[in-house]
């Protein structure tokens, strides 16, 4: 198998390499804390400000539309600018905007600074693909993105988890003020501690300009749509749990605030563990077969249908401890496919890694957007109705599931054989190795 990676990338493992990946994950975790604890405490924000269902699910959405719609631009901007000046700047921007959210005073004030912070957030996972294929080996891909993905969900759960039992103490208001309060340690670290760019990466760099045979070779991508269909669906699906899952232990099982955020947090907590199993699988798997087939489709289109299989069972658990542990052992499984989907931008990306990881997220946070959006719709019509939302959580679910069978199927026509060969001149001078682009790779 050759190695997709541009030479000026190429970094053998250092001591430093644990740090690097310390830094990432405390930028994913960060990010993570303060866009997911929006979700536990959706009912009281929307109780206090007089918003609707629907109102409520455009602000749960808000933030994935500048998430999705700058994904390309943020991936450029990283490679362009370089890994460590585009992380601290999305940092200071992505906080300051969660900083601010006490001061909202309705639904334009709402929506508008969490636009801010999904823009700001947009290039955070397109940066930390381009570290890991910087200072990792390609046979320990899978388990640092897996260990990446995993402070995602760490995040997730912290925010989950922490937001009632912060709530009750200083209100949602200084909630926010406090989850906003890391992101700016995070930054003055990683400022410090992150390793400056090569000037042999730099020169590459700028000399690689986006043309119209780029997005044409992108467009005719198979592999890439198989990627970005599957990242659209799985995304949607997961974002249930930042957003509209702890409403539903509320309303459908009764739980109150507290309750609901610790529970909420169970699925995102053990989905921690998930990429950690799901990366260090994929490098088994391919080491031991050989086959990116084996160790990237197959093992992400098991996990999706084992997980779709148990969020069912748990929908249709009797008592809420128990329908939690379920969907908890579920989410385990999705998020185990995450690392698969990551590992294969770098196999498809080539010098154009930025850009592959890009359109592929893109694509996912659109789903993130439209899936609150739509179940907000729904819960909104059913209140409207004499039987409340009650039964409306029976619609919510299916799609849910179905969600993530549909993931599943999108992985079976995916196969990796080579890079995307992108129909544009090498430039000259360039460090690009050019063995990569015409040889066949392993099955």
């Amino acid at each position: 198998m050759s190695d997709p990676t541009p030479a000026s990338d190429r970094h053998p493992p250092s001591a430093s390499g644990g740090l690097i990946l310390a830094l990432l994950c405390g930028a994913a975790t960060v990010a993570y804390v303060q866009r997911q604890c929006l979700g536990t405490v959706e009912k009281p924000i929307r109780e206090e400000l007089g918003l609707s269902f629907a109102e409520m699910g455009s602000v749960q959405a808000s933030f994935f539309l500048t998430y999705a719609m700058l994904q390309i631009p943020a991936g450029w901007g990283a490679q362009r600018w370089g890994i460590r000046k585009s992380l601290l700047a999305m940092a200071i921007v992505w906080s300051l905007a969660c900083a601010l959210i006490p001061l909202v005073r309705g639904t334009s004030d709402l929506v508008t600074l969490r636009l801010l912070m999904g823009a700001a957030q947009a290039g955070i996972f397109t940066c930390t693909t381009l570290a890991v294929r910087r200072f990792f080996i390609p046979t320990r891909y899978g388990l640092a993105n897996g260990v990446i993905a995993g402070s995602m969900q760490v995040g997730g759960f912290l925010g989950a988890v922490l937001a009632g039992w912060v709530t009750g103490l200083l209100g949602w208001r200084g909630m926010f003020l406090f989850f906003a309060l890391p992101g700016f340690v995070w930054a003055a670290l990683f400022w410090n501690w992150f390793p400056r760019e090569s000037p042999e990466a730099s020169r590459e760099r700028d000399s690689a300009p986006i043309t119209a045979a780029t997005w044409w070779s992108l467009a005719c991508a198979w592999p890439l749509w198989c990627l970005s269909c599957q990242q659209f669906l799985r995304a949607g699906a997961q974002m249930f749990f930042g957003s509209w899952f702890a409403t539903y232990l509320q309303e459908a099982r009764g739980l109150d605030l507290t309750q609901a955020g610790f529970l909420n947090g169970i699925p995102i907590a053990v989905a921690s563990l998930g990429p950690l199993a799901g990366g260090w699988a994929a490098d088994r798997l391919l080491a031991w077969s050989g086959s990116r087939r084996v160790s990237r489709q197959c093992l992400a289109s098991g996990c999706l249908l084992l997980c779709a299989l148990l969020m069912f069972l748990g929908y249709r658990a009797t008592h809420p401890e128990g329908a939690v542990a379920l969907i908890g052992a579920g989410a385990f499984f999705a998020a185990a496919a995450g690392p698969a989907a990551y590992t294969s931008t770098m196999d498809l990306g080539g010098t154009r890694l930025a850009l592959v990881f890009a359109v592929m997220n893109m694509w996912g946070n659109v789903g993130a957007a439209a899936f609150p959006k739509l179940i907000g719709q729904m819960l909104g019509a059913a209140s409207q109705r004499a039987g409340g939302t009650s039964e409306a959580w029976d619609d919510v679910f299916a799609v849910f599931i179905t969600l993530y069978v549909l993931a599943a199927l999108a992985w079976l026509p995916f196969h990796i054989r080579r890079p995307i060969e992108f129909a544009e001149p090498v430039p000259p001078g360039s460090s690009v190795d050019r063995s990569v682009s015409g040889r066949p790779e392993a099955d």
